[in-house]
């Protein structure tokens, strides 16, 4: 357990020291990271909001999921369509009819539901034939929810980290 408070107190020294550029270059791994939508996507947006606070860390989460999901999302239809068009015009023509009456409805819902991993989503996103506003507008609503609770859940996180470093002499004066 010593190693890992060690390791903590190692970043959020540097995070003190180099605010801007650790800032920088954990937004474009959080966007790296989600453009390719691997799994842990959680424990990054908990150490969001235990590394930068609850606003700050909600801002670089939703901005840079936002951003990472659409990257792989339309890099994937790109694919898709190059290699596999006929199975993806069969495919996007199924999908696009079902949420064609209420697809914002739909899009958000799909983006609420948890479980569903977020290479998942953005594949199933890949094959729809929706604008790119329509895309951003109901990720942004659907990640939302948890993007706050994962945010608010690691700036708690760092509250418990600050009772760590208390000494007695810190609470009990002469």
């Amino acid at each position: 357990m010593e190693n890992f408070f060690f390791y903590i107190n190692l970043i959020y020294e540097n995070l003190e020291n180099n605010y801007i550029t650790f800032f920088c270059v954990y937004f474009l791994f959080l966007i790296i990271f989600f453009s390719l939508s691997l799994p842990g996507g959680p424990i990054l947006m908990l150490s969001s909001g235990f590394l930068f606070g609850f606003y700050i860390g909600f801002l670089i989460n939703i901005i840079s999921i936002l951003i990472g999901s659409y990257f792989f999302v339309y890099f994937s239809k790109y694919i898709i369509k190059k290699f596999f068009n006929k199975f993806y015009i069969k495919i996007s023509i199924k999908f696009t009819n079902f949420i064609k009456s209420s697809s914002y409805e739909y899009l958000i819902i799909f983006r609420l539901i948890q479980g569903n991993p977020l290479f998942i989503q953005n594949i199933v996103y890949a094959f729809l034939n929706i604008s790119k506003f329509k895309f951003l507008i109901s990720s942004f609503i659907g990640f939302s929810p948890v993007v706050i609770i994962f945010s608010y859940f690691g700036s708690k996180l760092f509250k418990i980290y600050e009772i760590q470093n208390i000494k007695l002499s810190d609470i009990i004066s002469k």
